[in-house]
């Protein structure tokens, strides 16, 4: 198993910023997000990534967010981005412009 890291993201940001943030941390940090989630003791729209480290030239697809209303049914969504060729790496409760959302991660 890989070494796992964590990195803060600003949940008062929107979901496309968020994203770009990750993908940048990605490629700057040579990782992937595996995980990621609200973290309320780092502050009141705090969100987390979990990172794995990635070899070098080994860098994932990139990745697309998708939120949802806390407590939907994810099926329909997945089986949509399946379709597309895309696989749900996480999903976890994360706040998006301020608003605690259900957030999907896909490469």
């Amino acid at each position: 198993m890989l070494p796992v890291q964590t990195q803060l993201v600003d949940g008062t940001q929107a979901l496309d910023a968020q994203e770009r943030a990750l993908q940048f941390i990605e490629q700057a940090g040579f990782s992937k997000v595996i995980g990621y989630a609200k973290k309320p003791s780092a502050g009141p729209t705090a969100n987390e990534a979990s990172l794995e480290d990635v070899p070098i030239g080994s860098q994932p697809p990139p990745l697309s967010l998708i939120a949802l209303a806390v407590g939907t049914d994810t099926g329909a969504t997945i089986h949509l981005q399946h379709q597309a060729g895309k696989s749900l790496g996480f999903q976890g409760e994360a706040f998006v412009s301020s608003q605690l959302k259900l957030v999907l991660g896909f490469r």
